[in-house]
């Protein structure tokens, strides 16, 4: 029956029953009278989101070992596979098991007892392998599979997205020339386009890969090359074995003529694979990869866990750049950089990729919905590289760009950053998953303290290595470090979208001894939610700086800190830590001093912008200083930005001058060289 009921009969309930069933009043639903078609609207979009909630695949059976036996046709485009496959039941008894394999020719599948194969009832379809298995078996039981097949990758449909535009799985390359390339590509799912699989982020599998190539080529898979034995018919099989259990989509092979560069970290060999003659560009992208293991293995409190760390560079490569256990694949792209901005762009790549190993290999996100617990902290790990190797100016210089990346995205694009409701998992793979996410832990790292950040981050990795993990294991590391509930934060950041949008008003009246800023959160609350924010101003007068730590709990607040005498500015969140939109109330003199006495690239990059039409001779003071500024970009933004105002004082246009020559002779950064030469010229 529905909450319509005549007046009459409603006090008749009321009189005649005596029981605490009947709900007399009830707040949320007093007065809500809703049509018919209303109140279908409101139960089908409820039913709509239970039907398109993204959750973890079910686990029936787990993956512990697939060894695969695998030789290729490459004028046909084809894999002829044996996968022996060793599994278990997950909890509940089963007498069947599903794997993913795409586009398959299958010629038998049998069970292994001991030395005997018995053949196995199956059926075939939807790229679904559905197997009756011999009996029931249980959580304590293990069984092993054989499957005999043809894998057809030209014939998967392929979908693709903008991070990984084609999903076939494995790729032929040249292949009607004496130069071929084999190589694969398995995230999200589709290695189950060239070997039988549970293809779900959720199952982690050891692996013993058998690859059968001529003899003239090299092969990489995971793990450590065990043997490498010649056949009679002029091929060669290696034996690759990945000890160390790691998602299917992390399973890779490649085949090709390749070079070898060689290096180690300790004990751990270290191996770069790219085509001869081009030995020497790699080695100014990859030659710090062993330096990169050692800082995030020092970081983390967690040495690098696998068993070898290989590098190859491959033709047509369908994404940027994989991050398969022990053995990443690259573009061809990465060799390519004409200055040193485009090669550390390019190292950059390494370093996201390395970092997986630790944040997508060692610990995996269980579902696609939950991708940033891979993503976010590859792009944050782009970051504490450059940190450490170049300085956090250049560090800043990245997150900056990351913002204008994510920043561009969310004018079409608002959505959670961990997202149940994707319309298809490679819709993950845009800038909320990599650069707001990476925005998202640099304000964590900052909001909890470094040392509280990277010890929870070693606890993460500790408690969860070689599993499966959801955003709440993250929040769990750190509120057992820190001591602190921090739902707060994960809910607003992780676990919702948007960011918040502060108009920050700035008070300092002269003859008080109070300044004051007002801080107004506008964002469009049906969009965001209304944020907790953990931060602190400082505020600079002509000889001290002093930091005041505040909290932001209300849309409209005003903070008031007690001075001595008047501030030349206050500056909000002075370690630019907070991911948000800012509109403040500075005026020139204020840029001018921030320029000057702010130390962080993000106040200094929006003084110079806010200032790019103003001209006066102080500012030109301070264009001056900053051309010997240690920061290639503010030298070479100062440099270009000066103008003298001659008929005030031309002994700025002589200093100026000066200290153009100075630079001509000593400058080392290309960039900043040429506008030099540039502007020498122009005042001849």
């Amino acid at each position: 029956m529905k909450f319509k009921i005549l007046f009459s009969l409603f006090i008749f309930i009321i009189i005649s029953c005596n029981t605490n069933k009947i709900v007399l009043d009830n707040s949320e639903n007093s007065g809500n009278f809703l049509s018919p078609e209303t109140e279908q609207k409101i139960i089908s979009q409820k039913e709509k989101q239970i039907t398109n909630y993204k959750s973890s695949n079910t686990t029936t059976n787990n993956l512990i070992n697939t060894e695969l036996h695998i030789r290729f046709k490459i004028i046909e485009k084809q894999a002829i596979g044996n996968a022996i496959i060793t599994l278990k039941p997950h909890f509940y008894p089963t007498d069947s098991l599903t794997l993913d394999a795409q586009q398959f020719d299958i010629n038998e599948i049998n069970l292994i007892r001991e030395d005997i194969q018995i053949p196995l009832s199956y059926t075939y379809n939807n790229n679904k392998i559905k197997i009756k298995l011999d009996k029931t078996y249980t959580r304590n039981d293990t069984f092993k599979i054989s499957i005999n097949y043809t894998a057809n990758p030209e014939k998967v449909k392929s979908v693709g997205s903008w991070a990984i535009h084609d999903n076939k799985g494995l790729y032929f390359i040249n292949a009607d020339t004496d130069n071929p390339q084999i190589w694969t590509q398995g995230e999200t799912q589709s290695n189950s386009c060239w070997f039988p699989t549970i293809d779900s982020p959720n199952q982690k599998m050891t692996q013993d890969f058998y690859i059968t190539v001529n003899k003239d080529f090299l092969t990489l898979s995971n793990g450590k090359l065990i043997s490498s034995v010649p056949n009679s018919d002029g091929t060669r099989t290696d034996y690759w074995k990945q000890s160390k259990p790691h998602a299917p989509y992390l399973a890779m092979i490649a085949s090709g003529k390749f070079e070898e560069i060689r290096d180690y970290w300790r004990d751990i060999p270290l191996t770069v694979y790219v085509e001869k003659g081009k030995e020497k560009k790699a080695e100014k992208i990859f030659g710090k990869t062993g330096k990169m293991i050692e800082f995030y293995s020092r970081i983390l409190n967690y040495d690098f866990p696998w068993d070898k760390y290989s590098q190859i560079i491959v033709k047509n490569f369908v994404s940027g750049a994989m991050e398969n256990t022990g053995a990443v694949v690259f573009g061809e792209y990465v060799l390519n950089f004409k200055n040193e901005h485009q090669r550390m762009e390019n190292e950059l790549v390494v370093a996201h990729e390395l970092s997986h190993h630790w944040f997508g290999d060692l610990v995996t996100c269980e579902s696609w919905a939950n991708l940033p617990l891979n993503e976010s902290f590859a792009d944050y790990f782009e970051y504490l590289w450059t940190e450490h190797e170049y300085g956090r100016f250049e560090a800043d210089n990245h997150l900056a760009d990351d913002y204008l990346n994510y920043n561009f995205e969310r004018y079409f694009k608002n959505e959670n950053l961990i997202r149940f409701y994707n319309k298809h998992r490679d819709d993950m793979f845009d800038a909320h998953s990599y650069q707001k996410g990476g925005l998202i832990l640099h304000m964590l790292r900052y909001t909890v303290g470094d040392d509280a950040f990277f010890n929870a981050l070693h606890l993460y990795l500790k408690n969860n290595a070689y599993k499966s993990v959801e955003i709440h294991n993250l929040r769990l590391a750190f509120e057992e470090v820190t001591g602190e509930d921090l739902n707060w934060f994960f809910n607003e950041w992780f676990l919702n979208k948007g960011i918040p949008d502060l108009k920050i008003t700035y008070n300092n009246i002269q003859n008080t001894k109070i300044a004051s800023l007002k801080i107004e959160q506008i964002q469009n609350l049906k969009k965001a939610p209304l944020y907790k924010i953990r931060t602190s101003v400082d505020i600079y007068f002509p000889d001290t700086v002093i930091n005041r730590k505040i909290i932001i709990t209300k849309q409209n607040q005003t903070f008031k800190f007690s001075v001595n005498e008047k501030p030349v500015f206050l500056n909000f969140d002075p370690d630019n830590s907070i991911l948000c939109k800012k509109e403040e109330n500075y005026t020139d003199k204020e840029y001018i001093a921030i320029l000057d006495k702010a130390p962080l690239y993000a106040d200094k990059s929006e003084a110079f912008k806010a200032l790019n039409s103003y001209r006066s001779n102080r500012l030109n003071e301070v264009y001056l200083k900053l051309a010997k500024h240690p920061y290639w970009k503010f030298r070479y933004k100062a440099i270009a930005a000066f103008k003298p105002d001659t008929k005030q004082d031309d002994s700025l246009t002589a200093k100026y001058k000066e200290m153009l020559k100075d630079l001509d002779k000593n400058e080392a950064n290309s960039r900043v060289k040429s506008l030099v030469a540039k502007k020498l010229k122009n005042l001849q």
